[in-house]
């Protein structure tokens, strides 16, 4: 099993690194095995998208679900790195834990974490999935797109994680306006008792909604409204990254 892996990871390797398409029977020669092996894992990889065969030459070469992890993991590498020195300032200046979340089909990724200073540690776990409608990530996120794109991932059963959850359409649309209106969105309780969370949205060179930044902590210590100290360093802080993107004028600016 693990020698089928790793022949399958030296197929996509080579081929990444090659130019042109490449056939079977060079493929074996360059990984020193048989024809009928390279042809089963190719086979399987094409039903899969990551490589694709030219029907004129019946050679093979990377394909879109390929190019698209890599960009994924290319965008995620650049937005932490980018991110990191702004995240430290913007504990530095709060004392509480920072996060760093991109935007995907389901929820805020988050990316990474910097605990805070206060005693009792509060914080998200890099790989959580946060929820667009129970998140301050979430939620920010939403207020900051089209209308067009904000529809497409708000569900038609808002899920209650407590009792103050937004769970009524109406309401949670006449929130999501007063987020946009006033650049910021927290969620205090939410989705986890006494827990809150203070975010903006990140923005790319296109001006799309790529990412948020939050401070967590308890609800004592970011309240609703929030201490305005508090929305301008995590305004400031979404802003820089922005710029470093390549957003021209960040609109979100408090």
């Amino acid at each position: 099993m693990i020698q089928s892996v790793a022949l399958a990871l030296q197929l996509l390797e080579t081929l990444a690194e090659t130019d042109t398409e490449i056939g079977v029977t060079a493929l074996a020669n360059a990984l020193g095995t048989t024809k009928s092996r390279i042809y089963r894992h190719l086979r399987t990889l094409v039903k899969l998208g990551y490589i694709s065969q030219s029907e004129e030459t019946e050679r093979y070469r990377i394909g879109a679900r390929l190019i698209a992890l890599g960009k994924a993991a290319s965008g995620s590498a650049d937005l932490s790195s980018v991110a990191l020195p702004h995240m430290r300032v913007l504990r530095d200046i709060t004392g509480h834990a920072v996060s760093l979340g991109q935007v995907e089909q389901d929820g805020i990724r988050i990316l990474n974490t910097l605990a805070g200073n206060m005693q009792i540690e509060v914080g998200v776990r890099p790989g959580s999935l946060l929820g667009f409608t129970n998140s301050a990530q979430g939620k920010v996120a939403l207020a900051s797109m089209s209308d067009q794109d904000r529809a497409a991932l708000i569900p038609s059963e808002l899920p209650a994680s407590t009792e103050f959850t937004i769970t009524d359409q109406d309401e949670f649309g006449a929130h999501i306006s007063a987020v946009r209106d006033q650049r910021w969105a927290t969620a205090p309780s939410e989705a986890m008792r006494g827990l809150n969370a203070l975010s903006c949205p990140i923005f790319d060179a296109d001006g799309n909604t790529v990412a948020t930044i939050a401070i967590v902590s308890l609800t004592q210590y970011i309240e609703t409204p929030p201490d305005p100290m508090q929305v301008r360093a995590v305004s400031e802080a979404a802003g820089r990254i922005s710029t470093q993107l390549g957003c021209p004028k960040y609109i979100w600016e408090i």
